[in-house]
């Protein structure tokens, strides 16, 4: 879900010196992937996703329907998951099949990939009108190639929300605009609530909140600037700025949201606390509208029996209109090297269009990439039901990606986000970004 950009330069740096260092040496050693004693094919995978707690049913009913292939999985933290990949593939020691985000950390990863593309048409008949567009779309490199099969999709901006705290502050529905967010707000602090609870030090909720607020001001320019087809300065982004600013002076999210991370902070100390009536986040924490979610086990919310939704996050713009973004928040790629490419597909087909990706969308884990597959878990939340289907259109109907391909332009939006929140001058914030995408061309 997120991503730590500082770590990423630093893993880049030092993946292009190794891979530079080992040039093709995965080309002269054997692959882990091979027949195990008993007959079977042993594929090794490496992710963050699926977690402990998924893997072992998943795995097991995969091999169950598959008795000849045996999965073996390690699961790494995502912050830590690049740096054992980066000396895993370099080396020529990597896995069969491995996790993967999209943009930059696809672009470098790309040349240890298999193309997905051409073993997709071999082994798997029909998929491409059974995979979102979008998501193969932002799985694609640039010179074209499917690096990776998606498996999951994530949104934003969405709303968490504690239908019980609204009713006891008297805020009578989910706010769509901001009239009615900063009423919201209003009610909820003179009952002592913060309103909306926010990681405002993370660099990427900043910046995939700018993103998809700037498509709410003007649709589509966002994607225009990242290409360079029209400027960082214009009145759009500046709107965001401003809008992004007004969270902060018209007492919208919490004191001190700058110095808080949305994960554990603002979702523990505030949210799951009892202490704010909303929580910023993404499509992929829909998990607490569930009565019976553990994550909310022994938590202020969980005890008092709150009742939770999820609504998209309210729109910020003159036009109302609330449009969402996109991403591929998984996609499993298949090492170049690996040496039983149908078996592998067979675990891919099975994750992004089989029950395997039932099981993560039953789970809440995202919404589904397969255009098969919707949710068909348990419903046990009184608003469950309503925010499952309001939050998995938000996303299908996307307007666009929700992250940018230039890091350096992430990290610059995000340090201008902070400063403006602070005071600074929006249009001079936003110069400084302009030039920041001139120096990275």
């Amino acid at each position: 879900m997120k991503k730590t950009l500082k770590r990423f330069v630093a893993i880049a740096v030092s993946a292009t010196m190794l891979f530079g260092m080992t040039g093709c040496a995965a080309k002269s050693q054997e692959k882990d992937s091979k027949d195990t004693s008993d007959g079977k094919v042993k594929l090794t995978f490496w992710s963050w996703l699926p977690t402990n707690d998924q893997s072992d049913e998943m795995i097991k009913e995969f091999e169950k329907e598959n008795p000849d292939i045996e999965i073996e999985y390690t699961r790494t933290e995502q912050d830590d998951f690049f740096e054992k990949l980066q000396v895993a593939m370099a080396s020529g020691t990597g896995p069969d099949l491995f996790g993967m985000t999209t943009g930059p950390m696809m672009e470098q990863y790309s040349k240890f990939s298999m193309d997905m593309g051409s073993a997709a048409d071999q082994y798997w008949s029909g998929w491409k009108d059974k995979i979102n567009t979008n998501a193969v779309s932002q799985s694609t490199s640039k010179s074209g190639t499917l690096v990776g099969m998606p498996m999951l999709i994530a949104g934003m901006t969405t709303l968490m929300y504690n239908k019980t705290l609204m009713d006891e502050c008297g805020i009578e529905k989910v706010p769509i605009n901001y009239a009615e967010l900063k009423d919201a707000a209003d009610k909820a602090k003179a009952k002592g609530y913060v309103c909306v609870a926010a990681g405002a030090s993370d660099d990427w909720i900043n910046t995939d909140w700018f993103v998809q607020t700037s498509n709410e001001f003007e649709k589509g320019a966002v994607y225009e600037a990242e290409k360079g087809d029209r400027k960082w300065t214009d009145k759009c982004f500046v709107d965001t700025m401003n809008a992004w600013k007004k969270m902060f002076d018209d007492g919208i999210f919490e004191d001190g949201a700058l110095g808080i991370a949305t994960y554990p902070d603002a979702r523990d100390q505030y949210f799951f606390a009892r202490k704010s009536v909303f929580f910023m986040t993404g499509s992929w924490h829909l998990g607490p509208t569930s009565t019976s979610n553990t994550e909310i086990v022994g938590t202020e919310i969980g005890n008092k029996k709150d009742v939770i939704g999820m609504e998209p996050f309210p729109s910020v713009s003159d036009s109302v209109e609330r449009l969402g973004t996109s991403g591929v928040d998984l996609m499993v790629c298949i090492n170049k090297d690996c040496k039983n490419v149908e078996a592998a597909m067979k675990f891919i087909e099975y994750l992004s269009d089989g029950w395997g990706q039932q099981y993560w969308v039953n789970y809440l884990q995202g919404s589904p990439v397969s255009n098969e597959i919707k949710y068909k878990g348990t419903i046990d939340g009184e608003l469950q039901q309503q925010s499952i289907d309001d939050v998995n259109k938000y996303v299908a109907d996307a307007a666009g990606s929700r992250k940018l391909s230039n890091s350096e332009v992430e990290k610059a939006i995000h340090v201008a986000m902070q400063n403006v929140a602070a005071g600074a001058d929006p249009n001079k914030e936003l110069e400084t970004v302009q030039q920041i995408y001139d120096s990275s061309k």
